[in-house]
C-alpha cells in the first residue's frame, strides 16, 4: 500500500471521492510502505507516474453516460478544477508573481493544457456565463490581444516557462485526483488509467528510477551473503566488489585492469584493488566458495518466489549441466579436477507465462549430485509448495529418487537415459519401447531399482504421428506422479508431462549468456579463483534475469532491460554513482 500526502486533493472538485488517502500500486505484493507527497514538479511527477497511475484508478470511477456527464460537462468540470489548483501549482513551482493578474493566468493555463491559439482560448472562454467565470476565477472574457500580452510579458520576465511546468504539474493532479480529463487533454499530456504494468507505458525518468529501485534491492541481497573472510581492508565497501566485476563484463576485461579504465568515471578510494580481490579469493577455501554463492542464489531464489511473479504451487526444473559440454574450448582444462569435471546445477521455472532460468551451484564431478539435490529440495519445499519437479538425465540414481520421494513424494518426474543395448540385451528403456505405439503412452509399473519400495514407474511418451511406423522419437521418465486408471485419462497426463518437460529448455541458454554477456576473464590457473570468477559471472546472469522478471518493488512496474544496461546499473549503485575523478577536480581548480 502506499500513502498519498497531497494539497492539491482538498482543491479539486468534481471527482467521485473527496480524498484517498493509501492505494494499492502496481505491485500488489509490495510490502513496502511508501509516502509520496507535495510538493510536486514536473520532474518528481515523471518519475513517480506510475504510483500516480495506480493512485487515479482507485480515485477514478467512469461516470454514466447521461446528460450531465456528457463531453460538454467534462469540459466545464475540467476547466473549473484546472481554475480552482492554479494557484496552489504556480507556488509548488516557484512562481511569483502579482495575485492581481491571477485570472489571466487561469486563462493561460487553460490554453497550454488544450494547447490553444490565442483566438481560440478567447472564444473557448467566452463560451461561459458571467456567473460561471466568476466561480472559475477568470473575471471576464477578454480578447485575444490580452492573452497573448499577458503572455508575451512572463516570456520577457523569464516566467513563463515556469507557468508551463505549474500547468503540468496541475493536470497531473486533476488527473490523480479522478477529475475527468478531456481527451484530447489526456492525449497531449500522455495521460491513461490502464498504463502499466509495461514500463515502456511510462516516461524514462519513471522506469530508470524503477530499474534502480529494484537493482539495489538485489545488491543488498548479494552483499548480505558475500562473504570473503578478510582480516584486513576491511575500511573497503564490499558492495564495491560487486561494481567492480559488473565494470570488468561491461567493458570485456579483467578485473586484474578495471581500475585503469574506471578510475576515469567512479570514485574507487573505497573499492578494493584487484590485487586485494585475488588475495581474498585466493584465503578461501572451495568449499567456502560454494556456500556462499549458495547463500546467496538461495536468498535471490527466495526474492523471486516472494514476488509472486511465479504461479504457485511451483512446477520447476533440475539439471547438472557439464561446463565442457558448452562447446567452450577455454574451458577445457579450467575446470578438469584431480577427480573429474565439474559441473553446473541451475533450474528453470515451467510456468508458460514467463522465460526463466537460474544458476545455482558449481559442483566438482558427480560424487555431491545426490547430496546437492536434496539440499536444494529441503530449501525448496521450506519457502513454497511445489506441484511439479522435473530433473534431467543423470538424476537417476537410487538416492535421487530418494530424495525426490522425501521432500517432493508424488510430485517428481526424472527423465530416463536411453540404456537400450544395441546388442539386443534387455532393458526397462527398451521393454518400454516395445511396449509403445506411435503417438501413444506406455507405462512400465516397475522399472528396475528393485531395492527401492514401492516400485518406480517408467512412463513412455511417443513424439511421431499415430500413422508413422516407428515410435521414436522417445522420451522416457521415472516417476512418481500417480496416474489415472482410465486409459485416455492416464494418456493425457502423461502428455501432459512431457509438455511441461519440453519448458525446461529455458535452462540451455543460461550458460551461452552468462558466456557471451557476463563473462569474466582471468589469466590465473588456480580453480578457486576461476570457480569464484565462473560463479560471479553466473550471479550477474542471475541478477539479469530477476531484473527481466520480477516487478520493480515499489512502482510494479515490468521492466525490459539488456545486459548491458543491467551491468552498467549494477556498476553505478555499487560504486555510488559516476564521479569527476580526482585528476579533472584538480584540473579544474589549478588550471
Amino acid at each position: 500500500m502506499a500513502e498519498h500526502q497531497d494539497n492539491f486533493s482538498n482543491k479539486t472538485r468534481h471527482s467521485k471521492q473527496e480524498r484517498v488517502d493509501t492505494f494499492t500500486t502496481l505491485n500488489s505484493g509490495a510490502t513496502e510502505e511508501i509516502v509520496i507527497s507535495h510538493p510536486w514538479s514536473p520532474d518528481k511527477i515523471e518519475q513517480l507516474k506510475p504510483l500516480l497511475v495506480a493512485m487515479a484508478r482507485e480515485n477514478w470511477a467512469k461516470f454514466e453516460e447521461d446528460e450531465s456527464t456528457g463531453e460538454q460537462c467534462i469540459d466545464a468540470n475540467f476547466d473549473e478544477a484546472l481554475c480552482d489548483v492554479t494557484e496552489l501549482a504556480l507556488e509548488s513551482n516557484g512562481f511569483d508573481q502579482n495575485l492581481d493578474d491571477l485570472h489571466k493566468l487561469r486563462a493561460l493555463m487553460i490554453q497550454i493544457a488544450r494547447d490553444l491559439h490565442f483566438e481560440e482560448v478567447a472564444q473557448h472562454v467566452s463560451q461561459y456565463s458571467r456567473d460561471d467565470l466568476k466561480q472559475y476565477g477568470l473575471r471576464y472574457a477578454y480578447e485575444k490581444s490580452t492573452y497573448r500580452k499577458t503572455a508575451k510579458a512572463l516570456k520577457k520576465e523569464g516566467k513563463y516557462a515556469l507557468l508551463v511546468e505549474a500547468c503540468f504539474v496541475a493536470v497531473h493532479a486533476l488527473f490523480w485526483n479522478g477529475v475527468p480529463i478531456p481527451e484530447g487533454v489526456k492525449d497531449r499530456y500522455d495521460l491513461s488509467y490502464n498504463a502499466g504494468p509495461a514500463a515502456s507505458d511510462f516516461p524514462k525518468p519513471a522506469r530508470q528510477l524503477a530499474l534502480y529501485n529494484l537493482v539495489e534491492d538485489l545488491i543488498q541481497i548479494v552483499v548480505e551473503n558475500l562473504d570473503l573472510q578478510r582480516g584486513n581492508n576491511k575500511s573497503r565497501d564490499l558492495r564495491t566488489l560487486l561494481g567492480i566485476f559488473a565494470y570488468a563484463a561491461h567493458h570485456e576485461q579483467s578485473i586484474e585492469d578495471y581500475h585503469q579504465s574506471a578510475q576515469h568515471s567512479f570514485d574507487l578510494s573505497s573499492a578494493f584493488s584487484a590485487t586485494t580481490i585475488r588475495d581474498h579469493i585466493d584465503d578461501l577455501n572451495r568449499w567456502k566458495v560454494g556456500d556462499m554463492f549458495d547463500d546467496i542464489n538461495q536468498a535471490l531464489l527466495e526474492y523471486i518466489i516472494e514476488s509472486g511473479v511465479v504461479s504457485r504451487p511451483l512446477m520447476i526444473s533440475y539439471d547438472l549441466t557439464d561446463i565442457q559440454s558448452l562447446g567452450l574450448s577455454e574451458y577445457e582444462s579450467r575446470f578438469l579436477t584431480e577427480d573429474g569435471r565439474w559441473r553446473f546445477a541451475s533450474l528453470s521455472f515451467t510456468d508458460p507465462a514467463i522465460e526463466y532460468s537460474f544458476g545455482l551451484r558449481l559442483l566438482k564431478s558427480e560424487a555431491p549430485r545426490a547430496r546437492e539435490l536434496e539440499n536444494f529440495l529441503r530449501d525448496l519445499t521450506s519457502m513454497v509448495e511445489v506441484e511439479l519437479f522435473m530433473a534431467d538425465r543423470g538424476f537417476d540414481g537410487a538416492e535421487d529418487i530418494k530424495a525426490c520421494r522425501k521432500f517432493v513424494p508424488g510430485h517428481w518426474v526424472i527423465c530416463a537415459q536411453d540404456d537400450s543395448d544395441p546388442q539386443g540385451q534387455s532393458s526397462d528403456f527398451s521393454r518400454l519401447r516395445a511396449e509403445l505405439e506411435p503417438g501413444k503412452t506406455a507405462v512400465r509399473p516397475s522399472a528396475g531399482y528393485a531395492n527401492l519400495k514401492p516400485p518406480v514407474k517408467l512412463i513412455g511418451y511417443s513424439g511421431a504421428d499415430e500413422d508413422d511406423e516407428s515410435p521414436g522419437p522417445i522420451r522416457a521418465f521415472y516417476s512418481g506422479i500417480s496416474l489415472p486408471d482410465d486409459e485416455d485419462e492416464r494418456e493425457e497426463e502423461i502428455t501432459t508431462i512431457n509438455f511441461r518437460y519440453n519448458q525446461r529448455g529455458k535452462i540451455e541458454t543460461m550458460f551461452r549468456m552468462a558466456k557471451n554477456q557476463f563473462d569474466l576473464s582471468t589469466d590465473t590457473d588456480k580453480s578457486i579463483r576461476k570457480a569464484f570468477y565462473f560463479q560471479m559471472s553466473v550471479l550477474l546472469y542471475n541478477l539479469y534475469k530477476i531484473v527481466q522478471t520480477v516487478p520493480a518493488p515499489r512502482s510494479g512496474v515490468e521492466l525490459d532491460t539488456t545486459p548491458s544496461e543491467l551491468l552498467e546499473v549494477v556498476q553505478n549503485l555499487a560504486f555510488d554513482g559516476p564521479t569527476a575523478p580526482d585528476a579533472l577536480t584538480y584540473h579544474r581548480g589549478h588550471y
